[in-house]
């Protein structure tokens, strides 16, 4: 491959990266200030122009560079075998991001706990579209199907899983996400190679998604038992700061490491379903060629999210550690 088209790609999915962590920090900025202001913005928007930030750079990026849906973006179609084992597969996978998502909570307060007031606030119906459906291939068209394929051609697999799984994880912009999301990104990237499609990570992520919402919407159904408002919220961090969290904790690993078990047989049967287990086992066995990812402007971005993050505080500790 010619030096200045790779290096034109590689400072691209940078800058793309860049503006697309700068719409949506943007995006974020104008929901919080709105209602201030006394403009009231009903949930569906808000999930709307949540992941217009993400779609919109994308969209124009792959116009832009002029890529083929399947061929470079790797919307390939997939069997009807590895749909059914990819709703399977969610099933081996929720233990294993519960088990993170309560992990992290000894650091920080269930991100999805304290905004569940403002999730459930619209229709139920779109609110589930919008987050199951809408939500997860904005967010696979960008990490999977474009940072994970992109990069892949450069990095090899395990490495461009590596680095999209990284800006999926800090798109999220908070800890408690951020965590499960880089777990759940790098098995999306394995599953793909197996699959050889982007397909059952989008599968995955509808499925995990709906489930995790219409939980959600169940347990606000006993809000009002609970303490009405803020209550899921209040129950969450309540949780948090006693001794249940240790054993929510333990039982979770145990069933993280048994699902985990049961998990990588069905991602090596998808691979050979699909005719692609050299892919699958090329991307754990074979060392590849790596070129330099962290461009200037993937590198300003990652600064920005983690200075959202976590602000100067982190470094006022270590230096008064120091």
């Amino acid at each position: 491959m010619h030096q200045d088209s790779k290096t034109r790609e590689l400072s691209g999915l940078g800058w793309l990266f860049l503006i697309s962590m700068l719409t949506h920090i943007a995006g974020m900025i104008a929901v919080s200030f709105l209602p201030q202001k006394g403009i009231i913005i009903p949930v569906e928007v808000n999930l709307v122009f949540s992941e217009i930030s993400i779609l919109v750079p994308s969209v124009i990026f792959i116009l832009i560079r002029n890529y083929d849906f399947r061929r470079d973006l790797g919307f390939r179609p997939i069997k009807a075998g590895t749909v059914l084992m990819c709703i399977l597969l969610t099933c081996f996978l929720t233990p294993v991001a519960s088990f993170v998502n309560l992990l992290s909570q000894l650091f920080v307060s269930n991100t999805m706990a304290q905004n569940s007031d403002s999730l459930t606030g619209g229709s139920n119906m779109m609110v589930l579209f919008l987050g199951a459906l809408y939500g997860p291939f904005c967010e696979e068209l960008l990490f999977r199907g474009i940072f994970c394929n992109r990069y892949e051609k450069y990095l090899g697999p395990m490495r461009a899983g590596l680095v999209s799984a990284l800006f999926f994880a800090l798109a999220h912009m908070n800890l408690n996400q951020a965590a499960y999301a880089f777990v759940l990104g790098v098995i999306f990237a394995v599953v793909n190679k197996a699959g050889n499609s982007i397909y059952p990570s989008l599968i995955i992520h509808i499925c995990i998604n709906a489930s995790n919402i219409i939980v959600l919407f169940a347990i606000t159904k006993f809000a009002d038992a609970l303490g009405g408002k803020n209550a899921i919220a209040a129950a969450a961090e309540k949780a948090r700061l006693s001794d249940a969290l240790y054993y929510m904790i333990g039982v979770t690993l145990v069933g993280a490491v048994i699902c985990t078990a049961i998990a990588i047989p069905c991602i090596v049967w998808i691979s050979k379903h699909e005719n692609n287990f050299e892919g699958l086992r090329d991307m754990f066995v074979n060392r590849h060629r790596s070129a330099g990812w962290l461009t200037i402007p993937a590198a300003l971005a990652i600064f920005i999210v983690l200075f959202l993050m976590f602000g100067f505080k982190p470094v006022i500790n270590l230096v008064k550690g120091v």
